[in-house]
């Protein structure tokens, strides 16, 4: 009999992967996606952290389901991503109609645990162990998560795909909880990479996007050889049926003359860059603990200019950022107007 699903998904590009593989290993189990929650027979939130907004607009999902739910106990309704990572069993206390919580971590497990709920009925929780909970290398691996399953059929085309190359991050800024709610910063294999890129072509995929959190950030030491995000894209350049490959998002003191001269000289790189700078005043970039200065990314700017005069830049900012005085403010207008970004998230 075949069941049905249906996910929600809110938050970044990584979210939008995680969803899409998690659909692709339920798909093994016979489930079929429908078009509401009270068509389903599983009921998934992919979730996210980063704004408060995210988090209460899943809430409000979950709120018009308690009473589905009362009148059908053994439909199974999931919170899982960055939200579940960081609140873990307190989403029981907001909302105890919920069966299931899995953070970024654990998403292979999801098939096996709604199986495990629908078999006997109880919770399931799968979360990763937290910054100080054991060893590095136990932390890390508590947080990987690489399932190779892709479904074309989540792309909004199948033209289009992204593809990540790194998990985790070790920036700390300090408005960020990704470091927290998706681990450490690791690099996946590259043969790996290459071999997933390899099946996203031969499902048609012509465009690629390589994700990371700072992608650009990327390495990968295998005893004497380090593998950087520029031998990446080279390899990927390499498989015929691929014509772009972009990459996001950068940190500025990453951005490596070998990456732009890689981005200049492969034609299938597209010339887009998106780094954020964040604030224009370097006390507010010292208060979000960004670890560069202006004079940094001028720096940076000034480099892609040199190797690569046609780049389109983009950045983000945050306005409004804790204690942000009038001046400061006018500092990143002025970023703004020196740079002329592409575009910019606000």
């Amino acid at each position: 009999m075949t069941k049905r699903l249906y996910i929600e998904t809110v938050g970044c590009q990584m979210n939008a992967l995680d969803s899409e593989m998690v659909v692709a290993s339920l798909r093994q189990q016979g489930y079929r996606l429908v078009e509401t929650p009270h068509e389903a027979d599983a009921v998934l939130f992919n979730t996210c952290s980063v704004r408060q907004h995210a988090e209460d607009k899943v809430y409000s999902s979950l709120g018009t389901l308690k009473q589905w739910k009362r009148l059908h106990p053994e439909r199974v309704i999931g919170v899982m991503g960055c939200m579940a990572q960081k609140d873990q069993r307190k989403i029981f206390e907001r909302a105890p109609y919920v069966d299931l919580i899995v953070g970024p971590g654990q998403l292979h497990q999801i098939p096996d645990l709604i199986a495990r709920i629908q078999a006997d009925g109880g919770r399931q929780v799968a979360v990763s162990l937290d910054r100080t909970s054991g060893s590095a290398e136990a932390i890390k691996r508590s947080h990987e998560t690489f399932d190779p399953l892709r479904d074309p059929a989540m792309r909004p085309t199948p033209f289009q795909a992204y593809l990540r190359i790194q998990i985790g991050c070790d920036k700390f800024c300090t408005y960020c909880v990704v470091p927290m709610t998706r681990g450490p910063e690791q690099g996946r294999r590259p043969r790996d990479i290459v071999a997933e890129a390899q099946v996203l072509a031969d499902q048609g995929c012509l465009e690629i996007t390589l994700l990371g959190q700072t992608v650009n950030s990327y390495r990968y030491v295998d005893g004497e050889r380090t593998t950087r995000l520029s031998d990446l894209l080279e390899a990927i350049h390499d498989i015929d049926p691929i014509r772009r490959i972009k990459f996001v998002t950068n940190y500025p003191l990453d951005m490596t003359d070998d990456l732009l001269d890689a981005v200049r000289d492969l034609p299938k790189c597209s010339p887009y860059l998106h780094v954020p700078l964040q604030s224009g005043s370097d006390a507010v970039l010292r208060r979000m603990k960004r670890g560069y200065s202006t004079a940094d990314y001028e720096a940076m700017m000034e480099r892609i200019a040199l190797r690569l005069p046609d780049a389109a830049v983009a950045s983000d900012f945050i306005i409004g950022f804790c204690g942000e005085t009038e001046q400061e403010f006018e500092q990143s207008m002025e970023a703004v107007r020196r740079y002329r970004f592409k575009n910019s998230f606000i």
